[in-house]
């Protein structure tokens, strides 16, 4: 459906609003009531712009996403030493689930049958390993870092990460802390071997 600027605006409206109803119940008691209520929108005029509710969860997904990936790329461009840059990216890692919630838990914590989201999910990993990537390769030309294998310095890294994000997650103490993302690139950067 081709729509106009006016309808394009109400789309979004509709997608924000939607964003905070599946932050705030879930994705399986979200009902197209509450978003229709939420948006201040009638229940059919939410149909006229989403065939179902998977269809907006996609949307939402998307956008969040899109806005996340936004805001790593615009944090690390302007810093000048791949430290800063990996602490930027670290620290944005760890507010995911707050700022992106319903992309956070698409990307880590879904397992339904939703194809696009299993296929968001697939580039959205490739993305995160060529951005790790990127940043450990300006490091390394820079002198900063000595990796023999950037591609399985980035998966290592990466994967990491995402265990460590996890632990911190389900804590909940701290995770934001500037004390904390140093704490986590020491780790990344000098290992635990006392030197």
């Amino acid at each position: 459906m081709k729509l106009t600027r006016k309808k394009k605006l109400e789309r979004n409206r509709i997608i924000k609003a939607a964003g905070s109803v599946f932050k705030k119940y879930g994705f399986r008691k979200t009902t197209m009531n509450d978003i229709a209520s939420v948006s201040g929108k009638a229940k059919s005029s939410v149909y006229y712009y989403f065939k179902s509710k998977d269809e907006i969860y996609n949307a939402v997904i998307f956008a969040e996403g899109k806005q996340y990936r936004q805001k790593v790329l615009n944090a690390i461009k302007e810093l000048k030493t791949p430290e800063e840059r990996l602490k930027a990216y670290i620290f944005i890692r760890l507010r995911t689930d707050k700022v992106y919630t319903n992309f956070y838990y698409a990307m880590n914590s879904y397992t339904g049958k939703n194809n696009f989201i299993k296929r968001l999910k697939i580039i959205y990993d490739k993305e995160e390993f060529r951005i790790f990537s990127n940043i450990l390769n300006y490091g390394a030309e820079k002198g900063f870092f000595e990796i023999y294998d950037i591609k399985y310095a980035a998966v290592g890294i990466v994967t990491a990460m995402r265990g460590i994000e996890s632990v911190l997650l389900h804590q909940r103490e701290n995770t934001e802390t500037e004390e904390t993302v140093d704490n986590i690139l020491q780790i990344i950067l000098y290992g635990i071997i006392k030197r």
